[in-house]
């Protein structure tokens, strides 16, 4: 069985921690930026200019597919997810919904950990 930790808000140091917890239960680390900045610099490299409606739905498509791989090829596997949940924010819940999901789809023990400044 595996673990699935997530870690929230923008800005806080997710990656350094994710790199500490790792270390401690031997997980990978999913960086919510490997999966966002394929899509997200698409339109814009630099990252500056607004973001076209809808992309967001593409992000959410290459998570799911890094889900389902992991679900298929590792899913005893410890892994930390980055991501910065935002509350109240519809995008944000999916986010979380679809790694909670992979996670009982391994039954791995999903451990949601919010950081704060």
């Amino acid at each position: 069985m595996g673990v699935r930790i997530v870690l929230g808000f923008p800005g806080v140091g997710k990656l350094t921690i994710a790199k500490e917890l790792s270390a401690m239960v031997s997980a990978k680390i999913v960086d919510n930026h490997r999966v966002n900045n394929p899509i997200l610099r698409l339109p814009d490299e630099d990252g500056t200019a607004p973001l076209p409606k809808g992309i967001w739905e593409f992000t959410g498509r290459v998570r799911q597919t890094v889900l389902d791989a992991i679900t298929a090829y590792a899913p005893s596997a410890n892994f930390i997810f980055t991501h910065a949940g935002l509350d109240g924010d519809e995008r944000s819940l999916r986010t979380f919904q679809q790694i909670a999901g992979a996670a009982e789809g391994c039954d791995a023990v999903l451990v949601p950990v919010r950081l704060l400044r």
